[in-house]
């Protein structure tokens, strides 16, 4: 086994020079270190296209998911590229202006099918059970969480980092500025409703530490801690488990996905559910409309309806 790869020294030169949010940088780095540890292993000094190919078959016999070995062939494709682009920046080997990862196909990556939304039905289940669970102020800030993601449609991550400063009224309306997905400040924010906001209120009346954040884990003496994305997602999925609604397609995330849904299905224009999920290419919102105009177009029922009527013509000639 290697101790040592040439890589190590391209990597921290790439990090150093990476202009993104601290923790995706970690992320990036996370990701490279996985690769190098690889090379190290298999002995592999100098490598080539193959090796990346290789690597990726390894992650998938590691089990990993196709969304997740996805993303460390991105990272990779990204950190070749640019060492293929600053070779002549930072005097580097001329071995590198040959990018051994362009042209590597990535798995494919359905996000359609990634995770499933709730139904109404199940939605409003998982909602009751929150509230039943409110007999204690954990259990209130959890109930908070699961209104809040639902009809807001928030991520883990941005309700991890709200502040309770973070309310503000707009033109007479409750609404919650977010710290969003790749943002370095809080200029988005999303509508709360009276319902969601009066439930919330409740609960911060009850708290009496002095910790900034919106939600937080009653359990830490620390006062300016947050509610860590692991411990949201611990608990939503502790209610989804005793409700008998997780799976590998149903997980917190899916809360996210049920708000685009809901409001799809209420009469919600897809430019109105791309302003609520805050996506910045129509085209992700088009994933979930297309899904739920699969599911309400009766093109199958149809078909069935006539092939059937005819089969069972044909058999009353036949007897």
């Amino acid at each position: 086994m290697l101790k040592e790869h040439a890589l190590d020294e391209m990597r921290d030169l790439y990090l150093d020079n990476l202009d993104l949010h601290p923790r995706t940088v970690k992320a990036y780095e996370s990701n490279i270190n996985r690769y190098i540890i690889y090379l190290k292993r298999n002995n592999i000094k100098e490598p080539k296209r193959s090796t990346i190919i290789k690597y990726k078959r390894f992650m998938l016999n590691q089990k990993l998911s196709y969304r997740t070995v996805r993303k460390r062939v991105i990272v990779l494709k990204n950190f070749y590229k640019w060492l293929r682009l600053s070779v002549r920046e930072f005097a580097l080997d001329e071995k590198y202006l040959y990018d051994i990862s362009e042209g590597i196909r990535n798995e494919s990556d359905n996000t359609s099918f990634a995770k499933e939304p709730l139904t109404l039905e199940e939605a409003q289940f998982l909602a009751t059970t929150a509230k039943e669970r409110a007999t204690t102020i954990v259990g209130k800030r959890n109930y908070c969480i699961v209104l809040l993601m639902i009809t807001t449609g928030l991520r883990v991550i941005e309700v991890s980092r709200a502040l309770k400063s973070d309310f503000r009224k707009y033109r007479g309306l409750e609404v919650l500025y977010i710290h969003g997905k790749g943002r370095h400040v809080k200029e988005e924010f999303v509508k709360v409703s009276d319902e969601v906001k009066q439930v919330i209120d409740e609960y911060l009346f009850l708290r009496s530490d002095k910790n900034p954040y919106l939600f937080t884990n009653h359990h830490n003496y620390n006062h300016n801690d947050q509610l860590s994305p692991y411990a949201i997602e611990h608990a939503i999925k502790k209610l989804l488990v005793d409700t008998k609604l997780y799976s590998k397609k149903v997980t917190p995330h899916s809360l996210r996905h049920t708000c685009a849904v809901l409001n799809l299905e209420s009469g919600g224009s897809i430019q109105a559910t791309q302003m609520l999920l805050r996506h910045r290419n129509i085209s992700t919102t088009l994933i979930y409309a297309h899904n739920v105009f699969r599911i309400t177009d009766q093109s199958v029922e149809r078909i069935s309806g006539n092939l059937f009527k005819g089969v069972k013509e044909d058999d009353k000639e036949y007897k």
